[in-house]
């Protein structure tokens, strides 16, 4: 395939095609994989059930996925102009994204508050992940001019947001081995509930400094917003003094 170039950065390889695709899958792959089983464990009875918003959540997150995966199959079969109407969409879903995730966490915080699933400082996730979702999202439609920074922008927002499937089922089994050599602390938070993000975001920037010897410059910047929120979110959520204001948003 021949190279498009755009200015230093190259927008288009011949290993994109194959590699943002196994992007996208393992975006799936891990939300499948955190979502299904804790959604059937519910069913067990041994949880608080879910409210309704969870379901609403639910089908947002996945159009989401689906609205992401038709736009890049359109791109795929060179169907640009029907891409670029379809992303009008994104313009409703993005702020309607940023609202119901908070929204489910109040709603579920506060029926689960007092019981094994209660987690009032866990608030702050949801909270600062949609925030960084909306802010390289809204950047990623900004940029849509700039076909690499765009593509990318857009799957580094729904990276960040699938940070809650990948540790559903990496947590289980990361978070007890970093919690018996590390304690309860800063990096037995930070790595199961981040590490499949943080790997899938590396991934896009290993690809672009071995495929072409440089880094989209928004990307970067992207990268860098989304794990230092990430860190924001692990020292926010251990702050004594925050664990009384989450139960209050809570509505105790």
């Amino acid at each position: 395939m021949a190279e498009m170039t755009a200015g230093r950065f190259t927008l288009q390889q011949g290993s994109d095609r194959n590699f943002f695709l196994i992007i996208l899958c393992a975006i799936w792959g891990g939300v499948i994989a955190g979502f299904v089983p804790d959604s059937l464990d519910h069913f067990t009875g041994q949880h608080v059930a879910y409210a309704w918003i969870v379901h609403v959540h639910a089908v947002s997150y996945v159009a989401w996925l689906a609205l992401l995966t038709t736009q890049m199959s359109l791109i795929r079969s060179d169907r640009v102009a029907l891409h670029m109407r379809l992303g009008v969409l994104a313009l409703v879903m993005i702020p309607w994204m940023t609202i119901i995730g908070p929204w489910t966490f109040l709603v579920m915080g506060n029926l689960e508050y007092g019981t094994p699933d209660g987690d009032a400082p866990f608030l702050i996730l949801p909270v600062l992940s949609v925030v960084t979702f909306a802010i390289i999202a809204g950047a990623g439609l900004a940029l849509r001019a700039n076909a690499a920074a765009h593509k990318r922008l857009m799957l580094i927002a729904t990276i960040v947001l699938s940070d809650a499937g990948f540790s559903r089922w990496i947590g289980p089994y990361l978070g007890p081995f970093m919690g018996k050599v590390f304690g309860r602390g800063f990096v037995s938070f930070f790595v199961p509930h981040f590490i499949g993000a943080c790997l899938l975001m590396g991934a896009i920037l290993v690809h672009d400094l071995v495929s072409r010897r440089r880094v989209q410059p928004a990307v970067a910047a992207a990268v860098a917003l989304a794990v230092s929120l990430q860190v924001v979110t692990t020292i926010v959520y251990h702050l004594p003094a925050w664990q009384p204001i989450a139960v209050r948003l809570l509505g105790h």
